[in-house]
């Protein structure tokens, strides 16, 4: 039987040589798996250069392949959601009450709800050598170590992507029945009229998340969880 997994990274990033190995020595490969069951739902962009992954539901989490490119005109960020926007609009939200800055933005474009999100220009490390979308998470995972989580009493893996947004994934599919998660921080969606109880195919909860002093405290997220 599989465990209930929930979604619980902000702040949950380990610290200390012993902790931080375990992100080290499995984020890696429990990525790689899930990229392998996706199969060819995982590929290059057409659009960008950057990795595409898709949900069976078509939900899209792209990657680029280089942080440090220019991001003109917010066409080129480093990580992008991008979802069908029908439920959302059907659930009451005016995309252009949301906020915007530098590391976060909101996009409506041919029925696709997208969100941009930018971690830095520092360029990958590519000591690593390799291709593919898993050698350009390893290189992230050397450069930006910080911003990939892992959750040891549920054992999840994410990308912290920014302001509570989150793609998670199982460390072991075998023993965890959400293996692909996409986490929204309903927040802002709220202040620009969702109703996050009416997004069809997304679940409104409580989860338990760590604050910055370790405590446990429950915090409103948007699921959208796929068993693989």
């Amino acid at each position: 039987m599989k465990k209930f997994i929930g979604v619980a990274m902000a702040s949950l990033f380990l610290s200390g040589c012993a902790q931080t190995d375990v992100v080290g020595q499995f984020a890696t490969s429990s990525f790689d798996a899930v990229v392998q069951k996706l199969g060819d739902r995982v590929g290059s962009s057409s659009m960008d250069p950057a990795w595409q992954i898709t949900s069976p539901a078509g939900d899209m989490l792209l990657i680029a392949q280089d942080f440090s490119r220019p991001n003109k005109d917010g066409e080129s960020p480093d990580f992008e959601m991008d979802l069908d926007a029908a439920p959302f609009l059907a659930a009451g939200l005016d995309v252009t009450k949301l906020p915007m800055s530098d590391a976060l933005g909101y996009r409506l474009e041919d029925g696709r709800f997208m969100l941009h999100f930018e971690w830095g220009d520092a360029p990958l490390q590519t000591a690593s050598g390799g291709k593919g979308i898993t050698a350009t998470f390893r290189q992230i995972l050397a450069t930006y170590r910080d911003r990939i989580g892992y959750h040891q009493a549920l054992d999840h893996y994410g990308f912290a992507l920014g302001d509570g947004n989150m793609v998670e994934w199982a460390k072991d599919m075998a023993t965890n029945d959400k293996d692909l998660v996409f986490v929204l921080n309903p927040a802002p969606l709220i202040q620009a009229g969702l109703d996050p109880t009416k997004v069809k195919g997304w679940e409104f909860t409580k989860v338990e998340v760590m604050d910055e002093k370790g405590k446990p405290q429950m915090v409103d997220k948007l699921l959208r969880p796929f068993n693989l």
